[in-house]
């Protein structure tokens, strides 16, 4: 590969691209020109054949209208783009990361206007030619640029994974702001010319002040020549912008250490209009100016770059100069990207005939409106023109009215029968993009398998169109991913996600790209409302055979399809605080600790939330205590809390599942020693309450065996004194017995309780199941029952 050092060499390899597609750009022009809704007959046939009536009946309009709603429905109606999820890192902290960092970049995405139009540039291409095309003018900014397909200069028997890709131009027209703002800035890349940017933007002022564009480029691109006509009536403007139109080269290279893509930006020097030996004389694009006494002549040298990266790499990945949003409906593969079937060119034959039939079939309607009569000379011709025919009149007996036998009749049978034929053609085509809904010819109301069965083929026909759609999508989502991730990034949104991150309190080493993962949003019905609404009415139809949480994420489904705002969708149906399993087994397990029962430590959970779960027991549990009248708990009470907090009153751990326990677990992170610290703080805040109580508890003990000994000193020998003493001995352990029986039949129970749960559980899916599958079969029986 060589390594492009020479401009001219660039230079030839754009114009031999320019070549090879004026013919693709040519028949692209045919089709924007149909559904842009030009006539089919161009002004020459309308001459040469006499044609009465030359309109387009807009039917490829409409289609392509119809064909972009739903792509924007399934693209756009979501309220995000896409989600991203890290795959590291503390497990309790994903979740929260998660949202904080989808929320955020997706506030940004939304709000950007100039995203939203390269969206519909993408999504409108694709419906017309099958390639969206989109670029990044630079190495750091998130949001990229819709760029038409004709600028997109690829080498032919290219495959649509780019994988045999060795170069690449986008064609690039530079407005003086847009030069200024590449060049102009402290932190310029050191590969732009500036003599001859300079040179550029000397130029650019010169042309502005008389408004003078150039409407060269559009000579090789005949799809830019359509859409000047459409916006100008074909006048040749005098008030266009003047730009600097370049190609941007890119091409592979490698050597020992690296591989990537370096950079070359030429002049369009082939769209002038002349050239003198071995420089290019032009009056747009200058870079050394010689003084002449009749005008300014300015000479660019073929060696010229505007642009240049050297010997330095560009990009990784050609992915992240350019991307692409696929809509291929080719049948033969591999698929090449020269090769790609647009929904525009397959049915651009058909629109075409639908429409020069319809405009044959009006001529034919105005021509039997006509009468006619037979003549035998001009001066008859003048009598029956003179005929006034409104409401009485009189005609000459050598006027002689053509009776409709004789007249040629117009087989109307066959020409409903081929326009009705051709609609047909037109609809079945089209079908991935704007699907029929009406399959009931009938009016007799469906019943509930009609319903699913209709569902279930509107499905199965829009997932393969979609689903490639969605999937070529996720490619760009993680360039932007990437791009929102550049460290030291000059892009100011870029910074905005990051310092949220950061605030979220997500760790410097999970700031990369690398260590996210990220999801395409896709809509129910891939953006077709009938079938979202269909799927929609019978989600909520078996809501209730659903987990609790699926039951709010259907009604928050439903609701953003009837309603199509996702902000209001999430304000009338909010998440629910949910409570992880750490929690949960975290309160189940502080029951069995409060009443003394061991028990082993908890693992592979979540000890943040374990610990801390575990602790706010021992606050309800101290607030009882507080609220007695002598704030003394029982000897229980006491016990029970230094249970559940894993050390006692003298700070000594008890082996088993206590907060203490857990806390010293997550100090063997070296990563993180806040959370420790601070679950070691609120715990000893409680121990300090705890060991109050405990303090209070002893002292009453103490006087207790006071006033006992004083009694027993009162009336009682020692005999009697040690029998009692006995006695209570024996009820204390009694009690305690009790105590412990009582404390094992309520886990025993609780045990049975959650197994006999868990089986009605798997009792009640295997009945769902059972139940799907009959309707299943039943829907595939009368389906077959239809067919025969």
């Amino acid at each position: 590969m060589p390594d492009f050092s020479d401009a001219q060499l660039v230079e030839q390899i754009c114009y031999e691209f320019k070549l090879a597609d004026f013919n693709r750009g040519k028949n692209r022009s045919l089709i924007n020109q149909l559904f842009n809704g030009w006539p089919p007959y161009s002004g020459a046939e309308v001459e040469e054949n006499n044609i009465a009536i030359n309109v387009n009946d807009l039917t490829g309009t409409r289609l392509a209208h119809d064909a972009r709603s739903q792509l924007y429905g399934a693209f756009l109606k979501p309220g995000k783009f896409f989600s991203i999820r890290p795959d590291g890192g503390p497990k309790h902290k994903r979740q929260s990361w998660a949202m904080d960092g989808t929320d955020k970049i997706n506030s940004i995405m939304k709000r950007s206007i100039d995203y939203f139009e390269c969206y519909r540039s993408k999504l409108a291409l694709d419906v017309l030619h099958g390639v969206g095309p989109a670029a990044w003018e630079n190495s750091y900014g998130w949001c990229p640029d819709p760029v038409g397909i004709e600028d997109i200069l690829i080498p032919a028997k290219t495959v649509l994974t780019m994988k045999n890709l060795p170069f690449f131009a986008i064609y690039r027209s530079f407005t003086a702001p847009e030069l200024i703002k590449l060049t102009r800035r402290a932190e310029r890349d050191p590969g732009w010319n500036m003599d001859l940017v300079e040179a550029c933007l000397e130029w650019i002022d010169n042309e502005t002040s008389a408004l003078m564009g150039s409407t060269w480029p559009e000579v090789w691109s005949p799809e830019k020549m359509q859409e000047r006509v459409k916006g100008d009536g074909g006048f040749y403007p005098a008030d266009s912008v003047p730009t600097v139109d370049c190609f941007d080269f890119y091409y592979y290279s490698e050597d020992d250490q690296r591989s990537g893509w370096r950079r070359r930006i030429i002049l369009d020097s082939w769209g002038t209009p002349s050239q003198v030996g071995g420089n290019l004389t032009m009056n747009r694009r200058p870079l050394k100016k010689e003084l002449s006494s009749k005008r300014d002549i300015f000479k660019i040298q073929k060696s010229d770059f505007l642009y240049t990266s050297g010997d330095n790499y560009f990009s990784d990945s050609w992915r992240n100069v350019m991307s692409f949003q696929f809509a291929d409906l080719s049948s033969v593969a591999p698929f090449q990207y020269h090769s790609v079937r647009s929904l525009g060119f397959l049915v651009y034959a058909l629109c075409h005939l639908q429409n020069r039939m319809r405009c044959k079939f009006n001529e034919a309607v105005f021509e039997a409106l006509m009468p006619y009569f037979k003549i035998k000379n001009m001066e008859d011709a003048q009598r029956a023109l003179k005929l006034n025919m409104i409401t009485r009149g009189l005609i000459d007996d050598t006027i002689t009215p053509v009776p409709a036998a004789e007249r040629y009749q117009v087989n109307t049978g066959l020409v409903e029968l081929g326009i009705n034929q051709n609609a047909a053609l037109i609809e079945q085509h089209a079908s991935s993009y704007s699907p029929n809904n009406n399959f009931t010819k009938d009016r007799t109301e469906k019943t509930r398998y009609q319903v699913m069965a209709e569902v279930n083929a509107m499905t199965n026909l829009i997932s393969g169109a979609f689903n490639q759609a969605y999937q070529y999508q996720e490619f760009e989502d993680r360039e932007i991913l990437r791009r929102f991730f550049i460290k030291d990034t000059r892009d100011p949104e870029c910074q905005q996600f990051q310092n949220c991150l950061l605030r979220a309190g997500v760790p410097e080493k999970y700031m990369c790209a690398d260590a996210w993962e990220s999801s395409h949003e896709r809509v129910v019905g891939a953006g077709n409302q009938t079938l979202e609404m269909s799927i929609a009415e019978w989600l909520m139809g078996n809501r209730m055979a659903f987990e609790p949480d699926a039951q709010r994420e259907i009604l928050r489904k439903s609701t953003f399809t009837v309603t199509g705002d996702s902000d209001l969708a999430s304000r009338l149906v909010p998440d629910a605080p949910s409570i992880s399993s750490s929690i949960h087994d975290a309160q189940m397990a502080a029951g069995a600790l409060m009443q003394g029962l061991p028990m082993a430590l908890a693992q592979g959970v979540n000890h943040s939330e374990y610990a801390e779960a575990l602790m706010a027991t021992m606050v309800n549990e101290l607030q009882k205590i507080e609220q007695g009248p002598q704030r003394m708990g029982t000897p229980e009470q006491v016990a029970g809390l230094q249970n559940i907090a894993g050390q006692d009153v003298n700070g000594q751990l008890i082996p088993g599942n206590g907060a203490a326990n857990h806390i010293a677990l997550l100090a063997q992170d070296p990563h993180d020693k806040a959370t420790p610290k601070r679950l070691r703080d609120q715990l000893s805040k409680l121990m300090n309450l705890v060991k109050a109580s405990h303090q209070r508890l002893v002292e009453s003990q103490q006087a207790a065996a006071q006033q006992a000994q004083q009694s027993q000193g009162g009336g009682l020998d020692g005999k009697d004194a040690a029998k009692i003493a006995g006695m209570q001995a024996q009820a204390q352990a009694k009690v305690e017995n009790m105590r412990t029986s009582h404390a094992q039949r309520t886990a025993q129970r609780r045990i049975q309780f959650e197994q006999q749960l868990k089986q009605q559980q798997e009792e009640h899916a295997a009945k769902l199941a059972r139940d799907r599958e009959e309707a299943a079969q039943e829907i595939a029986r009368k389906r077959f029952a239809l067919e025969d």
